[in-house]
């Protein structure tokens, strides 16, 4: 029964709370939420228990709504309906609740501070913003319409009222720095937020400046490096920021002000932060400015300023006092526009900024004007110009779009010296004359249509050995021949013409040792210079030839500089060691002085003494040339096209034929191969015998035939693709070719127009006297030439020969140098040209001597290149004038002078001489000399003694001479008779 009883009474606990406890105004408690007498409660200890949901504040305690606690009991007990309590009064119960919502207030407030603070520090960090609070997002009202915003306003006594607004900031309206409000120009402070105008003076509200406030906090060495700029008159928003709690909602008020500026399309928050750093340090150099402008203004006379609180309507006539000395006080005159209307004088802090705004439009412009300049510059890009190889001056001005005129004066500045309208220009030239005009010239190139050589691969070693190539090098008739005889069992040296080896020959030795060496024999003579220089570039071993009994000779040394220049190893043959009295340290102190050291003397060069007719150290020689050799190791690449060297060209029975010199590759018959301008299909390969090979490898010697035309010697042998492959490679070499050859015409042709206009400046200034002597003078005459030869090495050496003879009175003319037997057009050519043929080394027909023979031409037939030489010094000499020489005969000296009257009455004047040496001949030349002076030369026209005609007259004899066309002589004149001989002369 007592348990039921406890049970009933603390069901019946609950308040009644609509007595008169409920309405008291407790200021340190909250407004609890309202319970319906329906809730039910189990004890006096769950009232203070987490049921109750915390008071909320702010915002969120409008809208909060009455959360009824559920029952901690199960379902039979919560059907029983909560009475009232029966143990409490109402007022003891009021009192009860009132003590414990004290306590509750009291932690609620601390839990509040605690918040607080970490809101404020939070807020500094990270400034936020809530623009969902606008009235046209959630369809409010105006925020200062109703009664509770009203109290936000702000307040009127912080405004400054007696603050003279400049007239200049009047007329203009002004946008609030803080709340983006457009403010009108007699404002000094923004309506909304009542934020100061920028550039406007405080002097009366210092700790109000933002400008001030910022300033102090910089010096004050603040280490935050940014700063939160919020409204002037709002400074209480950080008191009110303590009702926040920590969900990061605002204050009331400050929603409300935002609210309001988003309403008006410009919202407010926390403002951009600074760099304290960097603006401190701009603060200080602008500050040093403006005091040094201050100066400046100090030490000129200052107009008289007026009071600012002083009415500016107002008028003082203490302006029109009189000074001691009774002169009138006159203020100085601002200075009136054009418009009649007087410019306020300008403040201290405007002329500052008028002057800085002056300085940064006038920076401005400039920095524009650089711009449109460089972007002018870049848009006007070159012009892309087709330029053909050659064009002239007038042309090319006309393709510019300048005046001839203009443009040759143009040129002179440049550098260029006579140039004309009709002067030629090639297309490099032309190209950097068209760039000054801004002009980019485009070249047509084909280089891509031309045939070149692999690259060299990189690492040889894993490529095949290649026999290598010797070439034997050295003076004429010093045993080179002999030396190749013996080291292959042959007599070459017996069938050459004259003993003297005439073109290289190229042919494969194998060597007792079993090495197979390639062997260049090269001509000695002097007219075979480019034979050997050719056969130094494409050889790998120099043997250098040197007679024991003859040491060094000029061949000798031209050969050494060859190998020298293409860096080839030597190897020093002295030969005819077999002679009497033969000195070897001779010579190797000649090769000593010209470079070449060998190893008895310190240096590297081998020195063998060889006799090519005993055998006399060839052994030795042998030995070293195949050391060397397994030294430099030599080695090719078998496997792809074949490359090589053309080391002759001939003519014969089965047509065109050059002996090549394989240097990388394989070359078979049927393969396409191009050597300079002109190409081949492979027909036969032959080895030096003669006999047809299938293949040939690197570094083997092979005569190929089937060549279109005759191939030059010492040309690059490439392997083309197909036939149309080598035609365009030849097309495009020959285009080259010309296309040098208009280039060197061009210059001929630029010089001579030059001649001739100098020619024609001598004929305007000096008159036709200097214009006939000019055109006396006469260059050399030409004897002209046609050159046949059996290899285009011996033509080669023919023409360089026969070009070199001459002097500044004749010379040697070659018209054409080829290959191959004498021809009918051969024939017509000479004769129509009145030269002659020259024939080496090559038969010639009969019937080719007889048709010459018709025609007049003479054909030289020779073998051997010197006796061809003084031949054609010959026929050159018989065209060179002959020499005169003067032989004084007799000598008179003129002692009277008297006339004659002659047939038809006409008188003359005859000198009375007297012979003194010699016989006066009436057939031959005298001269009369006066003094030192001839001042006659000529011809006797009448010999008399007494009144007889005579022929001559000796010595001790008297007669009268009478001088063809002159009687300008005296009496003491000498008379000089002489006769000229003539001598032939040679060159």
């Amino acid at each position: 029964m007592h348990r039921r009883a406890a049970l009933e009474l603390s069901r019946r606990h609950g308040v009644e709370w609509t007595c008169a406890a409920r309405h008291r105004d407790v200021p340190f408690s909250p407004r609890l939420p309202y319970f319906s007498r329906r809730s039910f409660r189990s004890s006096l200890v769950a009232f203070n228990s987490s049921e109750f949901p915390p008071s909320k504040t702010g915002s969120e305690e409008v809208g909060s709504s009455v959360v009824t606690p559920k029952p901690k009991f199960g379902a039979r007990w919560g059907t029983k309906q909560a009475q009232k309590p029966a143990g409490l009064s109402p007022a003891e119960q009021a009192m009860r609740d009132a003590l414990l919502a004290k306590k509750a207030a009291e932690e609620q407030k601390q839990q509040r501070q605690q918040e607080k603070d970490l809101r404020e520090s939070q807020r500094r960090a990270e400034p936020r913003a809530d623009w969902n609070r606008s009235p046209r997002r959630q369809n409010r009202r105006h925020p200062f319409d109703d009664r509770e915003s009203r109290s936000l306003q702000p307040d009127k006594s912080l405004e400054v009222n007696n603050q003279y607004v400049p007239r200049n900031l009047r007329a203009s309206d002004w946008i609030c720095p803080d709340c983006q409000y457009n403010c009108f120009g007699k404002h000094q402070t923004c309506p909304c937020c009542k934020a100061v105008r920028p550039g406007l003076a405080w002097p009366s509200w210092p700790s109000k400046n933002p400008a001030r406030k910022i300033e102090k906090t910089r010096k004050a060495g603040a280490s935050q490096e940014t700063l939160k700029i919020r409204k002037l008159s709002h400074e209480m928003l950080s008191d009110m920021d303590q009702s926040q709690d920590g969900s990061g909602a605002i204050s009331r008020r400050e929603n409300a002000i935002r609210t309001y500026m988003a309403s008006k399309g410009k919202p407010v928050g926390a403002r951009a932060v600074y760099d304290l750093k960097n603006e401190e340090e701009e603060t200080e150099a602008r500050e040093e400015k403006i005091a040094e402008r201050r100066r400046e203004r100090q030490s000129k006379p200052k107009p008289k300023k007026t009071d600012a609180s002083v009415d500016p309507w107002s008028w003082d006539s203490s302006s029109l006092k009189l000074n001691d000395d009774g002169d009138v006080t006159h203020s100085e005159k601002t200075p009136k526009r054009r418009d009649g209307r007087k410019e306020r004088e300008p403040e201290p802090d405007e002329e500052d900024e008028e002057e800085s705004d002056r300085r940064r439009r006038r920076e401005e412009r400039k920095r524009l004007k650089k711009e449109k300049a460089r972007q002018k510059e870049l848009e006007s890009a070159p012009i892309p110009l087709y330029l053909p190889e050659f064009i002239s001056v007038s042309n090319l001005a006309d393709v510019i779009g300048v005046r001839p005129a203009q443009f040759v004066q143009q040129m002179e500045d440049m550098g260029f010296e006579g140039v004309t309208y009709s002067h030629v220009l090639d297309a490099e030239t032309a190209g950097l004359v068209a760039t000054e005009y801004n002009f980019e010239p485009i070249f047509e190139t084909a280089e891509d249509d031309d045939l070149a050589a692999a690259p060299e691969p990189e690492d040889k070693s894993i490529l095949p050995s290649r026999p290598p190539v010797v070439t034997i090098m050295g003076h004429v008739d010093h045993g080179k021949t002999t030396i190749l005889d013996w080291l292959r069992n042959s007599s070459v040296a017996a069938s050459e013409h004259g003993g003297i080896t005439q073109h290289i020959g190229a042919f494969s030795v194998a060597m007792p040792s079993g090495k197979t060496i390639t062997f260049l024999d090269t001509p000695g003579h002097a007219a075979f210079l480019e034979m050997r220089r050719r056969g130094a570039d494409v050889t790998d071993i120099v043997v250098l030839v040197i007679a024991a009994d003859d040491s060094v000779k000029p061949q000798t040394i031209e050969a050494i500089k060859h190998a020298t220049e293409a860096r080839v190893p030597i190897i020093v043959a002295i030969s005819k060691v077999d002679k009497e009295n033969v000195n070897l340290e001779r010579v190797k102190q000649d090769l000593s002085v010209h470079g070449v050291h060998v190893e008895d003397y310190g240096g590297d060069v081998q020195a063998i003494g060889v006799s090519g007719k005993t055998g006399q150290g060839m052994l030795e020689l042998e030995e070293a040339i195949v050391t060397l050799s397994e030294v430099l190791d030599h080695r090719a690449e078998v496997d792809g096209k074949a490359e090589g060297w053309v080391i002759e060209g001939t003519t014969k029975s089965y047509g065109r034929v050059a002996t090549v010199l394989i240097r990388r590759g394989t070359l078979r018959p049927g393969d396409i191969i191009v050597a300079g301008t002109t190409w081949a299909r492979v027909r036969t390969l032959r080895n030096e015998a003669g006999v047809a090979i299938p293949e040939a490898t690197p570094g083997m010697p092979v005569e190929v035939d089937g060549w279109r035309e005759q191939p030059s010697a010492g040309t690059e042998l490439l392997e083309a693709a197909d036939e149309q492959q080598a035609k365009d490679v030849v097309d495009y070499r020959l285009e080259k070719t010309e296309t040098q050859k208009l280039g060197q015409d061009t210059v001929a042709i630029n010089e001579a127009r030059r001649e001739l206009l100098e020619k024609r400046r001598l004929e305007e200034s000096e008159g036709n006297e200097a214009a006939s002597s000019t055109q006396e003078t006469s260059g050399p005459k030409p004897v002209h030439f046609v050159i046949k030869a059996d290899v285009g090495g011996s033509a080669e050496a023919v023409l360089n020969s026969v070009t070199a003879i001459g002097n500044n009175e004749v010379f040697a003319n070659v018209l054409r140098s080829e290959v191959g037997p004498i021809s009918e057009f051969d024939i017509e050519h000479a004769a129509t040209a009145n030269g002659h043929i020259i024939s080496f080394n090559m038969p010639i027909d009969p019937a080719m001597s007889r048709m010459a023979e018709l025609r007049g031409v003479k054909i030289m037939d020779h073998k051997i290149i010197y006796k061809l030489i003084d031949d054609v010094k010959a026929i050159l000499s018989e065209q060179l004038p002959p020499s005169v020489s003067n032989r004084v005969t007799g000598e008179a000296e003129i002692g009277q002078i008297f006339e004659i009257t002659l047939k038809g009455r006409e008188k003359t004047a005859i000198a009375g001489c007297k012979v003194r040496n010699g016989i006066i001949s009436k057939a031959r030349k005298v001269r009369v000399i006066r003094g030192q002076e001839t001042i006659f030369d000529g011809a006797i026209t009448s010999l008399k003694n007494v009144k007889k005609d005579v022929t001559e007259m000796r010595k001790d004899t008297e007669c009268g001479i009478g001088f063809e066309g002159w009687t300008s002589f005296a009496v003491g004149d000498h008379v000089q008779c002489y006769e000229e001989i003539y001598e032939k002369r040679y060159l």
